[in-house]
C-alpha cells in the first residue's frame, strides 16, 4: 500500500473511532481555530487561486468545509450544502468546500478526479483543491481540537471565525442546528460575529434519515 494511501486510512480509521465510541475527556473539549486575521489560499478546479480576501467573500457569510470524495460522513453532508446554499445565497451565504484528496495524485489528476465528482453530485457551491489531509495542519494551523473531516468552520460577515463544528455526516438534527446557526449569523448586525447559544455535537450519527 502507498503511503499516502496508508495515511489516508489512518485518518478515516480515526474519524470511524470518534464516530462510533467518542472519547469521554474529549467531548469536552471544543473545537475551535486560533487565526487573527483569518486568511486562507487554494486553487479551484481550474487551477486558478482563490483567496479569503477576494471580493466575492467580502460582506458575506461563510461556510467553510474541509472534507473529502473518500469520506462517507462528508458526502452524506452535500444535499445539506446545496441547499442551504441555494435558498440562502441571496441572503448573503457562501459555501465553500475544500476537499482534501490522496497525496499520491498529481495536481491535475485530483482536480479532475474533484470536477467529475462535482458533476455527478450536482454540486452548485464552490469547490476547492486543498491537496492532501496532511496539509490540513498548514492550510489551517490555528485549527484545534477536530476528530478528522467533515470540519465546518462558520465565518462571520466581518470574516472572523464564529464557530468550527466536529461534523460527523448527515442527520435532521445536525441540519436544523446548522440552518439555525447560518440565519443567526445571516441577520446579526455588526459584523455578526457572535453566537448567542452553543449547540452540542456530539456522538455517532446514525444512517440518513427521511
Amino acid at each position: 500500500m502507498k503511503t499516502g494511501q496508508r495515511r489516508i486510512h489512518v485518518l478515516a480509521a480515526i474519524l470511524l473511532a470518534t464516530t462510533v465510541a467518542p472519547d469521554v475527556g474529549a467531548r469536552k473539549k471544543e473545537p475551535f481555530i486560533d487565526a487573527s486575521p483569518f486568511v486562507w489560499a487554494f486553487h479551484d478546479l481550474d487551477g486558478r487561486t482563490v483567496r479569503s480576501t477576494d471580493a466575492m467573500f467580502e460582506g458575506k457569510v461563510l461556510l467553510l468545509d474541509l472534507w473529502a470524495t473518500w469520506c462517507p460522513p462528508c458526502t452524506s453532508e452535500i444535499p445539506t450544502f446545496i441547499d442551504l446554499q441555494e435558498r440562502l445565497a441571496d441572503r448573503g451565504l457562501v459555501i465553500v468546500a475544500v476537499a482534501f484528496e490522496d497525496d499520491a495524485l498529481e495536481p491535475g489528476a485530483r482536480r479532475e478526479l474533484l470536477k467529475a465528482f462535482v458533476e455527478q453530485r450536482g454540486i452548485t457551491y464552490l469547490v476547492l483543491d486543498g491537496q492532501s489531509p496532511q496539509d490540513t495542519d498548514e492550510a489551517f494551523p490555528g485549527l484545534e481540537n477536530v476528530t478528522g473531516f467533515p470540519v465546518e468552520i462558520l465565518v462571520g460577515r466581518d470574516g472572523k471565525p464564529v464557530d468550527v463544528r466536529n461534523g460527523y455526516g448527515y442527520k435532521k438534527r445536525w441540519a436544523r442546528e446548522l440552518e439555525t446557526e447560518l440565519i443567526e449569523l445571516l441577520d446579526a448586525r455588526g459584523g455578526g460575529s457572535h453566537i448567542s447559544t452553543p449547540r452540542r455535537r456530539e456522538g455517532p450519527m446514525p444512517k440518513r434519515e427521511g
